[in-house]
């Protein structure tokens, strides 16, 4: 796949002052051409990654100009069907082996019933001695070329990548480097974004884009690049390093603006052998991608990009059982006879409960070999219930204790609302990142990756609560009654979700340095509304009344404390001459709560935990449309 942009240029807005923004890419022309290695280069803040995101389609806003694909106004989504975006960082998923982490890139990618080519692309890629080592034990270029072959599961014809050599040493950048070029031999499109790699390394690239102030200054084979520049009047220094040289010259606004007017700002084409300006597609031939499934009939059926065909079942096995390499993948129709892209309007390959289902169990894999995570949660429980249970040691019955009681009740809210709500901002940040390259790469929708996150959390997360709320109920005295410990295990597990979702909506649009202030300071007018008022409880006016129910935390302790002392409790134990408070009325009426309901305060939990979380939706769908 050819592909090609034409007066490009990508505005990037303020967040914070208003005006017409700054202009990143400055009206560029080029393309980049099937079967090569292309890098774009230039130095820092010349807008090499701003190029990558606008014409992989990573970014979609504040972008003019025409983006095509042989030479035909490309169609975005059926574009991102064909293309794949692999970051500068190295974005996979942790606490899955080498194997496992392909095995579920083949079931996002690949349609139900097709044959999964993990053990050919690992083998081919020097990954498959490693197939049983763990993500996030690999080295720096094992983590790079999994990265790759993760993309890879579909072949898809068109690569981008962002720095992908930063941080590795020179011998693994070179490998890297090679393995791309290998990548591009096979009829691919491989563009990536590099900072002045050393000569050799250039060497191995087939074209260079050369960007400076968000211009173009060079486009062409590498080998055009040094008689071009001494063509203008900039000679290259012998035994010096193209690469270096063409990124000193731009020190000097001058020479930017001289060589993006020779190179007509990217519509000038630069070949070792002729210069053209290219006006139609060089090469409009096709990636052809298949890969099989098998009907009822026995006839394996394979689905191309452009056509249809049927192989016997026995033609399908002469094929798959063979060795074959990465090179015979791309060329000959037959040997792709392993994978498959349907030709359809929707960009996945599986369906919203397949999503779901293997979110689910990645996630639940991934929770359950978390150890050190499940044992740090576990103790935690286990000792504050343990220590709150002493500071309130067989309390509950004293009827000289209210002020304890209503501490006590305050503490268990607060308990669950700070416990839940800093995990998510301090972890969700970069997951967040990794999923947005997954579903940017079309593994996956938005809405089974939410419900898959939700529900696997809830297993540990509920166990956990049950455990701090049975400790608790019983250290602290409370009179058993199946339903008082079932409402009282309710109100611990709803504040505990409705805190998460606050974290959640946090992590999904602010930083970890961003997140650790807003979460606090979030739940702070919470932690207030929810303390206000007790000692004059029948003078707060009403409409104080009505915003005092929007702090689930308030809802949380006035719920609580219906529960301890509501549901028929009997007078409370007095060993002084008189007890004001050890009629439960007599409380509930001071609190001027006797006429709520808990399960009207519940239920309004439950309802701002709809509202953050549906927050925390909509903040992911903004993060993945910026």
């Amino acid at each position: 796949m050819d592909l090609e942009f034409r007066n490009l240029t990508y505005t990037v807005q303020s967040r914070i002052a208003r005006g017409p923004g700054k202009q990143v890419i400055k009206g560029v022309s080029g393309r980049f051409m099937s079967g090569q290695l292309i890098a774009i280069m230039g130095p820092s803040g010349a807008g090499k990654s701003s190029l990558l995101n606008v014409i992989s389609g990573y970014k979609s806003g504040g972008i003019t100009g025409e983006l095509l694909v042989n030479g035909q106004t490309r169609d975005e989504q059926q574009f991102k069907r064909s293309s794949c975006y692999i970051t500068q960082e190295d974005l996979l998923q942790p606490l899955l082996t080498v194997r496992e982490a392909m095995d579920v890139a083949a079931k996002f990618k690949l349609p139900k019933g097709a044959k999964s080519p993990s053990e050919d692309i690992l083998q081919q890629l020097g990954l498959l001695e490693h197939q049983n080592t763990k993500t996030d034990q690999l080295s720096g270029g094992q983590k790079k070329r999994l990265a790759i072959a993760l993309e890879l599961v579909n072949n898809p014809p068109v690569f981008f990548l962002d720095e992908p050599t930063s941080g590795l040493d020179n011998v693994t950048t070179v490998q890297c480097i090679k393995l791309l070029k290998q990548l591009a031999r096979q009829g691919r499109t491989v563009v990536c974004t590099i900072h002045q790699p050393a000569a050799s390394l250039f060497e191995l690239f087939d074209q260079a884009y050369i960007l400076a102030d968000g211009r173009c200054i060079y486009q062409g084979d590498t080998d055009a690049m040094v008689p071009h520049l001494q063509s203008v009047g900039l000679t290259c220094p012998r035994h010096h390093n193209p690469a270096d040289f063409i990124i000193e010259v731009t020190e000097s606004s001058q020479n930017i603006q001289l060589l993006c007017d020779e190179i007509l700002n990217g519509k000038m084409y630069k070949s070792a052998k002729f210069d053209t300006v290219p006006s139609e597609p060089i090469n409009n031939m096709h990636l052809k991608v298949c890969y099989q499934t098998e009907d009822e009939s026995g006839e394996t059926e394979i689905v191309l990009s452009n056509e249809k065909c049927t192989y016997q079942v026995k033609q399908y096995n002469e094929v798959s059982n063979s060795t074959t390499s990465l090179s015979q993948m791309s060329r000959d129709d037959s040997s792709l006879a392993w994978m498959k892209i349907q030709k359809t309007t929707c960009r996945y390959p599986t369906t919203f409960f397949q999503q779901f289902s293997i979110l689910l169990v990645r996630m639940m894999v991934q929770i359950s070999r978390n150890r050190q995570a499940l044992w740090i949660q576990t103790v935690h429980h286990v000792m504050c219930a343990i220590l709150v249970g002493l500071c309130f040691f067989g309390t509950a019955n004293d009827g000289t204790q209210m002020f304890n009681h209503l501490k006590m009740c305050v503490g268990l809210v607060i308990f669950f609302a700070y416990t839940q709500i800093m995990v998510p901002v301090l972890v969700y940040p970069q997951e967040v990142k990794l999923v947005k390259k997954e579903h940017f790469n079309g593994w996956y929708s938005l809405p089974p990756y939410y419900a898959a996150l939700t529900v696997s959390k809830l297993p540990v997360q509920l166990t956990l609560n049950m455990v701090f709320c049975t400790i608790v109920f019983f250290m602290v005295g409370v009179p058993f009654d199946v339903t008082r410990f079932i409402v009282f295990c309710v109100i611990g597990n709803v504040v505990s979700l409705v805190s998460e979702g606050i974290g959640m909506a946090i992590g999904s649009v602010f930083s970890v340095r961003n997140g650790c202030a807003i979460g606090p300071a979030a739940i702070a007018p919470f932690l207030g509304l929810a303390i206000y008022g007790f000692d004059f409880a029948h003078k707060i006016p009403l409409i104080m009344n009505i915003i005092m129910k929007t702090s689930f935390i308030r809802c949380g302790v006035v719920a609580m404390i219906l529960t301890v002392f509501g549901f028929g409790r009997k007078s409370l134990d007095c060993k002084d001459m008189y007890c004001h408070f050890a009629k439960p009325d007599v409380l509930l009426k001071y609190l001027d709560i006797e006429n709520s309901s808990v399960w009207f305060e519940i239920l309004i939990m439950v309802s701002i935990m709809v509202a953050v979380r549906f927050l925390c939706y909509m903040g992911l769908r903004y993060r993945f449309a910026t």
